[in-house]
């Protein structure tokens, strides 16, 4: 009884260390580093990327600095602008392309993101091929409202999508085609302080629902 007891116990913790082995995370960016934005895309030259390195600010005491998007002089009429974006682009790292095998259809994207006073951020979810001429663009849009460090996360594959691409293919995770997956902020209201503001950090794709 005993014998048999403990080898359940062994093929439990087995699997379980199985499973675990096979879980993968790739972290896009925590921020900690302050990776040059110059070449970063934004709507326009008022969209700014900046590091915040105010404790108070930070997600965690761990955290040493995050990313603040701000949009300054923000024109009339320029509601749901896409003003900006966060890339999680796997061909920009050597070997991606390998380690993707790991993630196809299973492939999570998560970060932890906060609102300026008063201000509504979209997030909107897009999915682009190599070289970016096939895309595929979320049919909808999740609002970013609270002053509060919030944890978003979003399997890619549970997604409705629109094609936006100029060449058109059908939306497929499981091929060996990899992928650049980005969040879009779009400008969804702003109070009447003039601009609109979000701090973002610890940018991650993972194969596996992550937890906060």
């Amino acid at each position: 009884m005993i014998f048999k007891t403990l080898m359940t116990a062994f093929i439990i913790l087995s699997l379980f260390s199985f499973i675990n082995a096979q879980k993968k995370e790739l972290i896009i960016s925590d921020f900690e580093n302050k990776p040059n934005t110059t070449s970063w895309w934004r709507d326009n030259p008022q969209v700014k990327f900046l590091y915040d390195e105010n404790k108070a600010d930070q997600v965690n005491k761990k955290s040493k600095a995050c990313l603040h998007v701000r949009w300054d002089s923000i024109p009339n009429n320029r509601t749901l602008t896409w003003f900006a974006d966060l890339k999680a682009d796997t061909f920009a790292v050597d070997g991606m392309e390998k380690k993707w095998n790991a993630f196809k259809e299973k492939t999570w994207m998560s970060f932890w993101c906060k609102a300026g006073e008063g201000d509504t951020l979209m997030l909107h979810y897009l999915v682009l091929s190599k070289g970016h001429k096939s895309k595929w663009g979320s049919t909808k849009m999740i609002p970013l409202t609270s002053k509060k460090w919030t944890f978003a996360k979003v399997k890619f594959a549970d997604l409705q999508y629109e094609n936006w691409g100029a060449v058109k293919a059908e939306f497929d995770l499981k091929t060996d085609a990899v992928k650049c997956f980005e969040v879009g902020l779009r400008l969804g209201y702003t109070s009447q302080k003039g601009f609109v503001e979000g701090w973002f950090d610890n940018i991650k794709l993972t194969n596996y629902e992550p937890l906060e």
